[in-house]
């Protein structure tokens, strides 16, 4: 038994130093920052931490403290509990009241706290001893409110009454404190084991997690690229005090060409950051739909610039917003061709150039473009299906100081 105790004590206190940096921080850059005397403020928390009749609403910030610590703490504590310790010669109420006194050791910042506040209070004549007991009493009920037992809602309400008896104040209070965090303990329970999460499918959001990691701060980029394109734009309608038709198609121009800049840009990122992976087609999913998820990313991250344009004009927004599955599906295909095909890095923002303009100059395009994102995704599967199992791409790096590198020297 003594050994369990040392290790949920140890437990404890490490959670507990782990803690206590930021609190003690925070605390302090708050007392120093917005306080004109900050050892003012210690001395009221002093004594009203340790007053012989607690106000309530002087002690919320100490309170809400000791409440918050152990519903932090007890996640961590008790996330093995029931695994591999349970095969030692203790029984389940053993285990509960060892988690209980780890997360009162939990509470280490707070007790500091409480230690430092109580030296103020005895210089100024406050009595000390009635005060830490209390005191004590509120960290234990805290504790038990936060312990993940089977019978949760009886000992939450028993811990936090004996949490309102022990803050009355008076020694009767404390005493009825004390026998209800006492009569916790028969009704709580075993510890209650963490449900455990239904696995998450591979599948799920897999590929937008590689692209995400593949890209990094290179999105800041080619959102970059798209806002210059949209304050282009909008100096244009500015400086010109255009409205009604002009401005429109100042605003079309502006927000298709940083559609074709931005997806320009992520295109070639991923082309190079993630090359495509000729083995994938031996995985259960068609090319189409291999190639329709790269253009829906490429697409959905475009979204952003697109809204920045119903700013200026709905209307021209929802007209960009036409030709964007056009580019994504014809992105999703050049940038399979890229590393056999290095020209189509630029072969596909000539061509997306060419739609914005065309969009820019001829409104009515708008529905040939609707309609041009199924040839796109035509195009762009086969350019999946067309990639070679077996080819080998060349890693470009420096082949000094790589013990794997095989070089004719």
């Amino acid at each position: 038994m003594s050994a369990l105790l040392l290790f949920h004590l140890s437990a404890g206190v490490r959670v507990a130093v782990r803690a206590c940096a930021f609190i003690f921080c925070a605390i302090a850059a708050g007392v120093t920052l917005y306080a004109s005397d900050p050892a003012a403020i210690v001395v009221g928390f002093a004594k009203a931490a340790f007053s012989r009749r607690l106000v309530i609403d002087d002690i919320v910030p100490l309170v809400g403290l000791a409440l918050l610590l152990p519903a932090w703490t007890a996640p961590r504590l008790s996330s093995g509990v029931n695994g591999w310790l349970r095969h030692l010669p203790f029984n389940s109420a053993h285990n509960r009241r060892s988690l209980a006194l780890a997360l009162v050791v939990g509470q280490l910042p707070l007790a500091l706290m409480l230690v430092v506040l109580a030296v103020f209070a005895h210089e100024h004549g406050l009595p000390i001893a009635v005060p830490a007991a209390r005191w004590a009493l509120v960290l234990t009920a805290a504790a038990i409110a936060s312990l993940p037992v089977e019978h949760k809602y009886p000992v939450v309400l028993l811990a936090l009454a004996a949490l309102a008896a022990a803050l009355a104040g008076s020694l009767s209070s404390m005493a009825v404190s004390a026998m209800l965090l006492v009569a916790t303990d028969p009704v709580a329970g075993g510890i209650r084991t963490a449900p455990k999460r239904a696995p998450r499918s591979a599948s799920s959001f897999l590929h937008w997690r590689i692209a995400w990691r593949a890209l990094g701060p290179r999105l800041l980029r080619a959102y970059g690229v798209g806002l210059l394109a949209l304050g282009a734009g909008w100096l244009a309608i500015v400086n010109n005090q255009l409205a009604g038709r002009p401005a429109e198609t100042s605003a079309r121009c502006a927000g298709s060409v940083a559609s074709v800049l931005c997806i320009s840009s992520l295109s070639k990122a991923l082309a190079v950051r993630r090359p495509m992976w000729p083995l994938a087609r031996s995985f259960p999913w068609s090319a189409t739909i291999r190639v329709a998820q790269d253009g829906f990313f490429l697409a959905a991250h475009t979204l952003p610039l697109v809204l920045l344009v119903a700013v200026q004009s709905g209307r021209a927004a929802l007209q960009v917003l036409a030709l964007l599955p056009f580019l994504s599906l014809l992105a999703a295909g050049h940038m399979r061709r890229i590393p056999e095909w290095r020209s189509d890095a630029v072969v596909f923002p000539a061509e997306g150039l060419l739609a914005a303009s065309l969009l820019t100059l001829l409104p009515w395009t708008v529905v040939v473009w609707l309609v041009g994102a199924i040839p796109a995704l035509f195009f762009s599967a086969e350019c999946e299906r067309r990639q070679k199992v077996t080819r080998w791409s060349d890693v470009h790096h420096d082949d000094a100081g790589d013990p794997t590198a095989r070089s004719e020297r």
